[in-house]
């Protein structure tokens, strides 16, 4: 590794353990979990909602609350509904227009923006103060941003840079869904799960790996290529946040296979096992890569998809968990493995070290 790689990832590491070990704050995610068993108690729900990866996070947690924590939950990302919306309100009432159209009384709103300044979460959360809804704030950069000011609780990340922003809100997030899912009165879960995520992002066999996926990224670039996410559930999500911000912000042309069009047409088609080496034979290039997430590295969709991206020669990273053994991670050309249990530590994980890529691309 050069010396001025090795120096970015040691300043950037860093940066992950002043968001997740600096501040003691397990208080504050002890009382969201205290909100999400009154909202499951009353038979109500949580509404996130958010722009970008914030609404990436907002659809993943949406999911995870109501599969595995058994709080019901939704999120504002039918892009029908916000270009409606936005279209008849303005962008910036749209999710306060939504909130109004979709939010009962006893609901909670999850709130979640880097900046803390994105007028339609700002408006959002006013909107849910007038009406008497509780309002749960994320966010991060300035420690007076506008929508901390505005929640019942909030949570804020001591850091200005959006990535270690989003994945540190994502991490906070799911475990919550932990918490709520082990019920088991440990409160001291959170405290030792930050302090294990933060040591696992910055272990030494990854950065080589790091290294390999920026490199393959430069050469898709220098070939005109694109690179192509894909996954399930919470990697499905992470595959959406990816696809954009290396796209927007690393330069890297990226796709996802997440329209619910594509994904419905070709898995009613093909059948679930298949649809995503069809989207993959459909979709890809001879100067293409491939990443695939799976935090079990054993669902056949994803494992389909690798033996049909390494009969066409092309270059695949995979993101698994769980088994060291397990079969994605001996399909892939760089692998980036989680050692742990938890879908939600391993989502984190997986999170943190992609866009660790994104930014080595950006050099910031």
């Amino acid at each position: 590794m050069e010396e001025k790689d090795r120096k970015f990832l040691d300043d950037y590491f860093a940066l992950y353990r002043r968001s997740l070990l600096d501040t003691d704050i397990t208080p504050q995610l002890l009382a969201f979990r205290d909100l999400c068993l009154d909202v499951k108690l009353h038979g109500k729900k949580l509404i996130f909602a958010g722009n970008g990866a914030s609404a990436s996070i907002s659809s993943h947690a949406a999911t995870d609350y109501t599969q595995h924590a058994k709080v019901r939950a939704i999120a504002f990302n039918d892009h029908n509904l916000i270009t409606a919306f936005g279209n008849d309100y303005g962008y910036e009432n749209w999710v306060a227009r939504a909130l109004e159209a979709y939010a009962d009384p006893g609901d909670v709103v999850v709130l979640i923006s880097s900046s803390g300044s994105s007028p339609n979460i700002v408006k959002a959360a006013e909107y849910a103060r007038n009406q008497g809804l509780k309002c749960v704030t994320f966010s991060g950069f300035s420690k007076d941003n506008p929508l901390r000011q505005l929640g019942d609780l909030n949570l804020w990340v001591d850091c200005d840079y959006y990535n270690v922003v989003e994945c540190t809100h994502l991490i906070w997030i799911l475990l919550v869904v932990n918490v709520l899912e082990i019920n088991d009165g440990d409160d001291s879960f959170i405290g030792n799960k930050l302090s294990e995520i933060s040591q696992k992002i910055e272990q030494t066999e990854h950065q080589e790996n790091l290294i390999a996926f920026r490199d393959i990224c430069l050469n898709v670039v220098k070939k005109s290529g694109k690179l192509i996410f894909a996954g399930n559930g919470g990697s499905s999500s992470i595959a959406s946040h990816a696809a954009t911000d290396f796209t927007k912000q690393s330069k890297v042309r990226s796709i996802a296979f997440n329209d619910h069009n594509l994904l419905t047409a070709f898995a009613n088609d093909y059948g679930q096992e298949h649809w995503m080496a069809q989207a993959i034979e459909a979709y890809a290039e001879p100067k293409d890569a491939v990443v695939l997430i799976s935090s079990s590295g054993k669902s056949p969709n994803v494992l389909n998809a690798a033996a049909l991206a390494k009969e066409k020669s092309l270059p695949v990273i995979t993101f698994t968990a769980f088994d060291f053994d397990n079969p994605l991670r001996q399909r892939g050309d760089v692998n980036f493995w989680a050692d742990c249990r938890h879908y939600s530590i391993a989502e984190g994980l997986h999170s943190a070290w992609m866009f660790t890529v994104a930014d080595m691309l950006v050099g910031i």
